[in-house]
This record gives structure tokens, sequence and C-alpha cells, in this order.
């Protein structure tokens, strides 16, 4: 036996905390998505279709903005995610509606689709035309609820698949190979 004096292995450094999701953050940047989503909504819409790709596109952008806003995702951060999704298609489902009444009232009075959305009378019109068009509207409505959910799903699911997985731990320390921190054996 050698009377060699082993020098004990060096401490591990504890595994570094993942910094701390801002919730806040990340909600106002995934609210960015709300006006680009109704934008490209009403826009596709107003060429007659109902776009599965715009709600996973919404899913994708909030998604993304969230991450970037709070640094992280978690559950409740996936389900941030989720309600600005849900909001954005809602409203823009909304805004393709005012679209068409915004359309139509234009064509009957000769000034156009965007600058009757301007005019003095259509919110008035438009808030009483609309419980009659509502009921028309609900076929349209289960068409974009479910391209929107086909749409968005993969991404939603993935957020909250991330969401609910631990941070990843810090590497250990590699071993070490030098030949004076082991005993020699005999």
């Amino acid at each position: 036996m050698s009377d060699a004096i082993v020098d004990p292995p060096a401490p591990t450094q504890p595994a570094p905390t993942p910094a701390p999701e801002n919730l806040g953050r990340g909600t106002l940047a995934a609210l960015l998505t709300v006006p680009v989503g109704v934008g490209v909504w009403v826009l596709v819409w107003s060429l007659g279709f109902i776009a599965s790709l715009v709600g996973a596109l919404v899913a994708f952008g909030a998604l993304r903005l969230y991450v970037w806003g709070a640094g992280r995702i978690s559950r409740p951060g996936a389900a941030i995610v989720l309600l600005v999704t849900v909001l954005t298609l809602v409203l823009a489902f909304f805004g393709g509606i005012v679209y068409d009444v915004a359309a139509g009232l234009g064509e009957l009075s000769g000034t156009g689709t965007w600058s009757m959305l301007w005019h003095p009378q259509f919110w008035p019109a438009f808030s009483e035309l609309l419980p009659e068009l509502f009921p028309e509207y609900l076929p349209d409505f289960g068409w974009a609820l479910g391209f929107g959910a086909l749409g968005s799903f993969a991404t939603l699911r993935a957020a909250f698949a991330a969401g609910g997985a631990p941070a990843a731990p810090a590497p250990a320390t590699p071993p070490t190979t030098d030949p004076q921190a082991f005993p020699e054996q005999h």
C-alpha cells in the first residue's frame, strides 16, 4: 500500500435553478398575436375560406411570443397560450362577421367595405342586424371552431407537454482523469 495522500473529490456545484417564468411579460407578448391573427383571419375570410392554417399560425405565434416574453413555458403558461389562441380565434370570427356586414352594407350604399366601417351609422346598423344574422353564422362558427382546433391542436399539445416537463438538470461534473486523484491499488 502506498502512503500517498489522496485529495478528496471536488464538491459538485448544485444544479442552477432555471430563471423564473415571467407570466406577465409572456402574456403581454402572446397578446401581440391577437391583432395579427384577427387580420389574417379576416383576409382569409374575405376570400371565402375558413382555414385551419390560421388557427395553427395563431397558436404557434402565441407560443413563440409567450416563450420570448416569459423566458420559458410551464403549465400555467401553456394555459395562457391556449386562452390567447381561443380569444384570438373568437375575435377573428367576430371580425369576419363585421367584414361581411360592412361588405353588404357598403355594396348597398355604394360606399365600399372599408369606408363603411368608418360610417357613423355602421355600428348602430350592425348591432341591429347581428341578432338576426347570428343564427345564420352558427354553422360557419362550428366549422371555424373545428378547423381552429384542428390547426392549433399539435402546437398547443406540445406547449402543454413542454410545460409539464421538469427543467433539465445541469450536467454533472465529468469524472476526473487525474491519476493522482485515485489511490494506488496493489
